[in-house]
């Protein structure tokens, strides 16, 4: 897994499309998963040149979604993963509230198979340009919070610091999900905690106004995004882009889950 320097100043600007379906409400699945529904819209992905840290392919594009979609508030507990399937692979154990980590892409696949077919309903990864979609909620800052972070938001390694911001705590560990504020759409942990695996293979993209991608066809490594309770604060940018083998399994990474609209 590479920490890259590479992040997005998406100019956010959330409007609804003509596509867009009628607004879905909020619920929560048998294993106490809760999700909320995101709606159609356009955003600006990327992070312009002023932003501090930014990478080089954090190149700023419109980027469209003709349906909204749900998201997971959280990421997967460790309580979950072991409801669907059958044990608990993370290096920190203990509560049954925190993030599970220690799994591979192709560990999070078996799991939305297997979450699916005891659901019947299609659970899978969200795509990397909704996570940004999703973290942002209506932002274009460089965090959901503004444009700097601090250690009572989220975790991370509070030795560090971004922006203004103030040195804070480095807890050396994940924290329970939900033990920081959430976003304007009620999503939680979107910076820091766990870095997050996203469905799309990882690749260079242009400035080019898309609809509903889902990244290149082809290649070696899965998307990160979010940063970790490992990262400077850099790395936990709404733009940042990370990425890791699809087989590679840390401390570091886990993963929240989406549903495509009904």
């Amino acid at each position: 897994m590479r920490h890259s320097l590479s992040f997005i100043v998406c100019a956010l600007i959330v409007t609804n499309l003509h596509a867009q379906p009628q607004k879905a409400e909020p619920f929560t699945n048998s294993l106490a998963m809760k999700f909320v529904w995101l709606p159609a819209g356009t955003f600006t992905m990327g992070s312009s040149n002023k932003e501090k840290g930014r990478g080089d392919d954090e190149i700023q594009r419109k980027v469209s979604f003709a349906k909204g979609f749900y998201l997971g508030v959280h990421a997967v507990t460790q309580e979950q993963w072991m409801a669907v399937m059958g044990d608990n692979p993370s290096h920190f154990k203990g509560k049954k509230t925190y993030p599970v980590e220690h799994v591979s892409w192709h560990d999070c696949q078996a799991f939305c198979k297997k979450l699916s077919a005891k659901e019947k309903k299609a659970y899978r990864l969200p795509t990397e340009a909704e996570f940004e979609y999703a973290c942002r909620a209506g932002t274009a800052t460089a965090y959901h919070f503004g444009e700097t972070i601090a250690t009572d938001e989220a975790n991370y390694n509070g030795n560090f610091i971004y922006g203004t911001g103030k040195t804070g705590v480095n807890r050396e560990k994940p924290m329970p999900v939900g033990s920081f504020p959430g976003n304007a759409w009620g999503l939680h942990d979107m910076h820091g905690n766990i870095w997050q695996w996203c469905q799309d293979w990882h690749g260079g993209y242009s400035g080019k106004e898309v609809t509903d991608p889902k990244g290149p066809k082809t290649g070696k490594n899965r998307v990160l995004r979010g940063g970790s309770w490992g990262s400077h604060p850099i790395f936990c940018r709404s733009a940042n882009r990370n990425f890791g083998d699809p087989d590679n399994r840390n401390e570091f990474c886990g993963f929240r889950v989406a549903l495509s609209a009904p």
